[in-house]
C-alpha cells in the first residue's frame, strides 16, 4: 500500500492575500492645555508698561534738561565767521589742553583736563557745552560730540589738503619740494663773487652748541651770501677748511681716528649743506676722504695718530692738485687747441676753466675776437669781459637778449661753456641761463663745447631743471634798483621801466659799441 506524506509548508512568506491587514496605532491624545492664570499675566503686562513709561519720562526729563525738548529740537543760535572761529580756536586749544595732560599726569591728568576742556567749551558757545574729556565711546561722550570731532578732524584735513595745493606765496606747486630762500629781500647785497643769489640760514644747533670749527662757520657764511661760487672754486674752498678741521683734531679715547673723524666730517658736511646745497664737485671730494678713510681703518700698519693725520692731508692734496689744478691744465691746454684765427668765441657768464682757454690761446698768438654774454641777477660776465680785455683780447658785451643778435650777424664761430656737473645720460648742469645760449647755438649751427673735470661728474640723471635745483631771492631780479649806475639807466632797471637809449648807439658791431644789446638786458625793455 502506498503511504501519502503529509505536505511541508512553504519555507516563504505567506501571500498578501493570506496576511492579516496592518494595525494602525492611534495617535495619543493630546494634553489638555495648561490653565494660565490671567491675574498675574496682566500684572506682569502691567508692571511692564509702568516701566516702559518711567524709562520715557526720565529720558524727557534728561533732554528737558539739556536744553531740548522731545518734539522740536531747540534751533541754534546762528553766529558770524568770527564766532565761529574763536569757537573753533576755544575747542583746538581745549583738545591740546587734554592731550597734553593725558600725555604728562596720567589718568588724574586726564580727568583733569577733561575739566578744564568742558569748561573752555562751555564759555566758547553753546555748541561746545557737549564736548567730554575723552574720544572713546565708554568715556561718558555723547553722540552728538563724537560726531563734533569727526567733522572737525574731517574739516583740518580738507584744510591741509587745499593748502598743499595752494601755492606758498611766490613759490607755485612744482617749485614747492625745493628749498625756499631764507635771505633778506634785497636784491642788492652781493659779496665779491657777485650773488646775493643764496643767503641763507647758517645757524645750525652744531654751532650754537660750540660743535663746529670756526673755519667751517666762516666758509658757511660764505657759500651762504655769494662770496664764493662756481663749483670749482667751492670745491677748493672745501678742501683748504677740511685740512684746517683735520690739523685741529684730536681722537677722542676709545676711538678709532678714522671712525671719529668720518663723524666729524659729517657735522661739517651738514653744516655747509645747511648753509647751501653741496655742488657736485663737492660731493665727490667728501666721498674720496670718506673712502679713504675707511680704508684707513681697515689698515693695522697705523702705529700712531700723527701719521694717519699725515696720510689724510696728504689725500686731500692729492684730489686738489689731480683733480682740479692739473685737470684744469690739461683742459686749457686741449681747449686752446680748438681755437684757430679768425674765430669768433661766445661765452656766457664766468667759467674759470673757459676764461683759461682763451686766455691760453690769446698766449699762443691766435687771433681772435670774444663775445661775452651776461645774464641776470649777477651779471657773472662782467668778470670774465674786465679780464679777457686787460690779457689784450678783442671783447664784445651784450645779455642774453641780444643772444640771437650775436650768433647771427657777430660771425660767432663756437661756443665755449663751463658746467657745474655733467650726469650720466650726458646732460649739463650749469648756471640759469646757459641752457639758453646752447640752444640759440644749435638753432643757428654753431658748435657748442663744455670745458668740466671729471670730479664734476655725477651718476644722477636729469630729466628736467625743476626736480633738483636751488631757489634763489627773487628781489633779485623784481628790484629796481639791481643795475648800478655804472651802467647807465640812473640806477634804474630796465627790464622794469621805459629805457631811455641815446641816439646811434647799438649801431655798429664792435668792442664798446654794443650798447642797444646791452640795454636790452630784460624782458620787457624797449
Amino acid at each position: 500500500s502506498v503511504t501519502k506524506q503529509p505536505e511541508a509548508p512553504p519555507s516563504g512568506p505567506p501571500a498578501a492575500a493570506d496576511a492579516p491587514p496592518p494595525v494602525h496605532a492611534a495617535p495619543a491624545p493630546a494634553p489638555p492645555p495648561a490653565v494660565e492664570d490671567t491675574d498675574a499675566a496682566e500684572a506682569a503686562k502691567a508692571a511692564a508698561k509702568a516701566a516702559k513709561e518711567a524709562r520715557k519720562a526720565a529720558h524727557l526729563a534728561s533732554m528737558a534738561s539739556q536744553g531740548q525738548t522731545g518734539d522740536k529740537k531747540e534751533e541754534k543760535p546762528k553766529m558770524s565767521k568770527a564766532e565761529r572761529r574763536a569757537q573753533q580756536e576755544a575747542q583746538r586749544a581745549a583738545k591740546a589742553a587734554r592731550a597734553g595732560a593725558a600725555a604728562d599726569g596720567g589718568s588724574e591728568g586726564k580727568e583733569n583736563a577733561g575739566k578744564e576742556g568742558k569748561e573752555d567749551a562751555a564759555g566758547a558757545g553753546p555748541a561746545l557745552g557737549v564736548v567730554d574729556g575723552g574720544g572713546g565711546k565708554g568715556d561718558g561722550q555723547s553722540p552728538s560730540a563724537r560726531q563734533l570731532q569727526k567733522n572737525e578732524r574731517r574739516s583740518t584735513a580738507a584744510t591741509a589738503a587745499k593748502a598743499k595745493s595752494r601755492p606758498s606765496g611766490n613759490i607755485m606747486d612744482h617749485f614747492s619740494h625745493l628749498r625756499r630762500f631764507a635771505g633778506e629781500d634785497d636784491g642788492n647785497a652781493a659779496g665779491s663773487g657777485g650773488g646775493s643769489d643764496h643767503k641763507v640760514r647758517v645757524a645750525t644747533p652744531a654751532t650754537a652748541a660750540g660743535g663746529i670749527h670756526p673755519a667751517v662757520a666762516r666758509l658757511g657764511a660764505h657759500y651762504a651770501d655769494g662770496t664764493i661760487t662756481g663749483g670749482r672754486a667751492r670745491c677748493v674752498a672745501l678742501l683748504h677748511t677740511l685740512e684746517l678741521v683735520i690739523a685741529d683734531f684730536k681722537t677722542p679715547k676709545n676711538t678709532k681716528y678714522a671712525h671719529a673723524l668720518t663723524s666729524l666730517v659729517n657735522g661739517v658736511v651738514q653744516h655747509l649743506q645747511a648753509a647751501r646745497p653741496m655742488a657736485v664737485s663737492m660731493g665727490n671730494a667728501v666721498k674720496s676722504l670718506k673712502t679713504h678713510l675707511a680704508r684707513m681703518a681697515e689698515d693695522p700698519g697705523l702705529a700712531t695718530e700723527e701719521e694717519a693725520r699725515a696720510r689724510t692731508l696728504k689725500h686731500l692734496e692729492y684730489f686738489e692738485k689731480e683733480k682740479l689744478f692739473d685737470a684744469g691744465e690739461f683742459i686749457a691746454e686741449h681747449g686752446a687747441n680748438e681755437i684757430v684765427d679768425g674765430d669768433v668765441v661766445v661765452t656766457h657768464g664766468a667759467s674759470y676753466h673757459v676764461r683759461e682757454i682763451l686766455l691760453r690761446a690769446k698766449r699762443d698768438g691766435r687771433a681772435f675776437a670774444v663775445t661775452v654774454v651776461d645774464s641776470r641777477p649777477n651779471l657773472e660776465g662782467r668778470d670774465t669781459l674786465r679780464r679777457l680785455l686787460g690779457a689784450g683780447v678783442d671783447c664784445t658785451y651784450a645779455t642774453l637778449a641780444g643772444l640771437s643778435y650775436v650768433l647771427r650777424e657777430g660771425g660767432a664761430t663756437k661756443v665755449f661753456l663751463g658746467a657745474a656737473a655733467v650726469l650720466a645720460n650726458g646732460a649739463v648742469v650749469s648756471r640759469v641761463g646757459t641752457a639758453a645760449v646752447a640752444a640759440v647755438a644749435n638753432a643757428h649751427g654753431v658748435p657748442v663745447l663744455v670745458a668740466a673735470e671729471t670730479c664734476k661728474f655725477h651718476e644722477r640723471v636729469h630729466l628736467d631743471a625743476v626736480a633738483y635745483n636751488e631757489l634763489g631771492n627773487p628781489a633779485a631780479i623784481a628790484s629796481t634798483v639791481t643795475y648800478p649806475a655804472a651802467y647807465g639807466h640812473g640806477g634804474r632797471n630796465p627790464s622794469l621801466g621805459r629805457w631811455v637809449g641815446r641816439s646811434g648807439e647799438g649801431a655798429g658791431f664792435g668792442p664798446g659799441r654794443f650798447g642797444g644789446v646791452e640795454a636790452a638786458g630784460g624782458f620787457g625793455s624797449r
